[in-house]
């Protein structure tokens, strides 16, 4: 009889371990899984809706920043319901219908953004807003002299000046008229000019542009 219990009870935990992997093998094929808080339905079996009816309406959109400083940037944030596409001008990417996105955008210079969103049916809504751009005050360019530092006549008597400038932030620095090239990034510089009246010109890294004028007279040259 012991032996015939033994064959038993081997035959009821082989039974019980084929039912286990059996229904293993079913939640396996549909996806399921088993953690911590229970059972988990696999997002493909969850019918999302696309809105909640009715016409395309936008609940949302808003700048983290009305004003940002030169080369920085903000965060544009939407949300849409009942719309099959959305679009903002000037193009940003990565837009789709969403009740909740945000994207962040550079703008380089004052600059009107408008999110229009479109239904199934044709319909259209929009909105706009603007964000400002400031200059960054520490980037600006900036002159700091710009003088004559000498004046010698040359052989046949006529008067040479010799002007000197320095600036801060430049990327480019030219002069009108064009006595020398328009220079690179050059904080300091010498040239020569007969007497007249010269522009200085410095461009800083967003455009901003700095001048100062400068008269050269024959008869301060001595």
């Amino acid at each position: 009889m012991s032996a015939l219990r033994a064959i038993q009870r081997w035959m009821w935990i082989g039974i019980a371990a084929l039912a286990l992997y059996t229904g293993w093998l079913i939640v396996r094929h549909r996806g399921w899984s088993f953690g911590w808080h229970g059972w988990r339905t696999p997002a493909s079996a969850i019918d999302v809706p696309e809105g909640l009816g009715g016409p395309v309406k936008i609940v949302q959109f808003y700048a983290r920043e009305g004003v940002v400083t030169e080369g920085g940037s903000t965060v544009i944030c939407y949300g849409v319901l009942n719309a099959k596409t959305v679009r903002i001008d000037p193009a940003v990417a990565d837009v789709w219908p969403s009740m909740n996105h945000c994207i962040d955008v550079h703008p380089a210079r004052e600059t009107r953004y408008t999110l229009t969103a479109e239904s199934a049916d044709g319909s259209r809504v929009s909105e706009s807003f603007t964000v400002q751009v400031e200059a960054n005050a520490e980037l600006l360019p900036k002159i700091t002299s710009f003088h004559v530092i000498d004046c010698k006549k040359d052989y046949l008597g006529q008067p040479l000046f010799k002007l000197r400038f320095t600036d801060q932030n430049a990327e480019e620095v030219s002069v009108d008229p064009a006595v020398i090239p328009t220079l690179h990034r050059a904080p300091y510089g010498e040239f020569y000019a007969t007497p007249g009246t010269y522009t200085l010109s410095v461009k800083g890294k967003y455009g901003h542009v700095a001048r100062q004028v400068l008269k050269t007279d024959a008869a301060t040259c001595r």
